[in-house]
């Protein structure tokens, strides 16, 4: 390592950054790294002071230029006020849904199932089930009603916020509310889609969706900070998660991390994970490790998604087409974040926020712009 990177280090103090100390690194090069992390220094701050967000932990990998820089901060718990370490857990929310979506996509691999099966193979008795597909469920096109909507559901989380909920109580809730659309007309994001994604894996193994996602994903890819919980506490050291939006004073956002039971959001949001787990996770969701090339290739078709954090949906990946990057956002009460990878500059960004109050994408563009500014001047 160079005299200028080892010194940079110093002065970054507990800073995790890689500059990579190979012969081939030029001192400019050198140099556009250390004032790219500046740069991701700068904004984070400034977003974060300008935020209600309590903390936050960011990770940029950027091996084709050597670097790696990850980052707690702000504060982890607010009573305390421990910095984020990133190696603490948090909640990831809507993040899960890749993971039960590429379990649903491994059994259409093995044969159990094609995208073109209908809902009524499984449910019959769901409303519109010979019009609604698996492909519908993966990519959100079926039209169904979002649980997360209803009346029940959300009177239920301010009056009983440690309530057990079952996969077919959220299905009930929305079997008397409207479509938002004929099945396969357009797109709007429904968290039931991805409950009755899990119940058909169920239908189809004969074994717990739950066990499915530790046997097929976290235990094959060895994500070992990767739980998907049973109760509403975290294990280990996490970062705790602040406010909802049931809170009539918003002068404070109240310390909400274990206040809710997860089965609340069920397979479409309840895994609790870290930085580094959900780097190596976002770089196999979209490359495919775990799914033929035809899958993968059916997994990356996307439609127009209007509305979210990105502009195309895919089989349970987002894409950001400006700039590119697929992944997924995920929320759950205290916790906002993003995994997403750019596979054009094979450069993964994870941001996890303690606070639902404003959107990782923002600061994911952003530090994703400056990076790949840096690289048109280099």
């Amino acid at each position: 390592m160079n005299k200028t990177s080892y010194l940079f280090l110093l002065i970054m103090g507990f800073v995790l950054l890689s500059v990579c100390a190979c012969k081939k690194n030029s001192d400019s090069e050198v140099s556009i790294n250390i004032q790219i992390v500046a740069e991701w220094e700068r904004v984070s701050d400034s977003m974060l002071a300008a935020s209600r967000v309590p903390g936050m932990i960011v990770g940029i990998w950027a091996p084709n230029n050597g670097l790696a820089w990850v980052k707690g901060k702000g504060q982890a718990n607010a009573a305390t006020g421990q910095i984020p370490d990133p190696d603490m857990k948090y909640r990831i929310g809507s993040i899960t849904k890749t993971y039960t979506y590429t379990v649903l996509l491994m059994l259409a691999d093995e044969g159990h199932l094609t995208l073109t099966d209908k809902l009524s193979a499984y449910i019959p008795d769901f409303p519109k089930a010979d019009s609604i597909t698996i492909r519908m469920l993966c990519n959100h096109t079926s039209g169904i009603f979002d649980f997360t909507e209803t009346n029940q559901w959300r009177y239920s989380l301010m009056t009983e916020p440690l309530r057990k909920w079952t996969s077919q109580e959220m299905i009930d809730l929305v079997r008397m509310e409207p479509f938002y659309f004929s099945p396969g007309k357009d797109f709007t994001y429904s968290n039931t889609n991805t409950i009755i994604a899990g119940v058909i894996v169920e239908m189809i193994t004969g074994k717990s969706i739950i066990l499915e996602i530790q046997e097929r994903i976290i235990d094959r890819l060895h994500l070992a900070n990767t739980i998907y919980p049973v109760g509403n506490l975290i294990p280990d050291s996490f970062v705790h998660g602040y406010g909802w939006g049931w809170e009539s004073d918003t002068t404070a956002l109240p310390d909400v991390s274990e206040a809710y039971d997860p089965s609340l959001a069920g397979v479409s949001g309840a895994i609790v994970s870290d930085v580094y787990d959900l780097k190596v996770w976002v770089e196999h969701l979209y490359k495919g490790t775990l799914l033929s090339s035809a899958t993968q290739a059916q997994r990356l078709a996307v439609v127009p998604a209007p509305g979210e954090a990105c502009e195309e949906y895919g089989l349970g990946i987002m894409h950001k087409i400006n700039p590119d990057m697929w992944g997924h956002t995920g929320t759950i009460p205290g916790y906002k974040n993003w995994a997403g990878y750019c596979p054009s500059n094979n450069v993964t960004i994870v941001i996890g926020y303690n606070s639902t109050t404003d959107k990782p994408m923002d600061l994911a563009i952003r530090l994703m712009n400056i990076y790949l500014e840096a690289m048109k001047i280099k």
